[in-house]
């Protein structure tokens, strides 16, 4: 047994969190960068900027680049808001490329309490529970880029 066992996972800050996913490799190489977490897990911001190793042939950023924007934010944030005891994973997905993206855009999540709350309850008489998101992602002008949906699956570990 290990000398841990029984201890509880310290949790980690939103600022820490933030500042290890700007160096997680597959994050840093599509170009994607946190900009901004919120104190109680409840919002935050990722930037996306074009650059040479996120473009494709055509001079826009790579699809995998755009889906990636969308898909680590909320995931993250319902964990933080969960606690250490508890999984959070992306079941499946559909994306929409809107228009090509270009430049600096941006993805901004909200996950309110009253959601970690409905996971909680359902976690009671449940295994497993089924979160439905949507995250869109926008150019500097405001435009629309790629609106993702996204299915999480949120069970307790073991």
């Amino acid at each position: 047994m290990s000398k841990h066992a029984g201890r509880e996972r310290k949790r980690m800050s939103p600022q820490r969190m933030a500042r290890l996913m700007n160096f997680y490799p597959p994050l840093l190489g599509a170009g994607i960068r946190v900009r901004e977490f919120n104190e109680d897990w409840t919002r935050a911001r990722v930037e996306l900027r074009l650059n040479r190793f996120n473009r494709n042939q055509n001079g826009t950023a790579f699809g995998g680049a755009l889906f990636s924007a969308t898909d680590v934010l909320y995931g993250t944030m319902l964990a933080g808001q969960l606690g250490g005891g508890f999984s959070v994973a992306t079941k499946e997905a559909t994306v929409r490329f809107l228009r090509p993206g270009r430049g600096r855009m941006s993805c901004t999540v909200e996950v309110p309490r009253s959601e970690a709350d409905h996971v909680m309850e359902q976690l009671q008489t449940a295994s497993g529970v089924d979160m439905r998101h949507l995250a869109t992602l926008y150019d500097t002008k405001g435009r629309a880029i790629v609106e993702a949906e996204h299915v999480l699956r949120v069970k307790r570990r073991k």
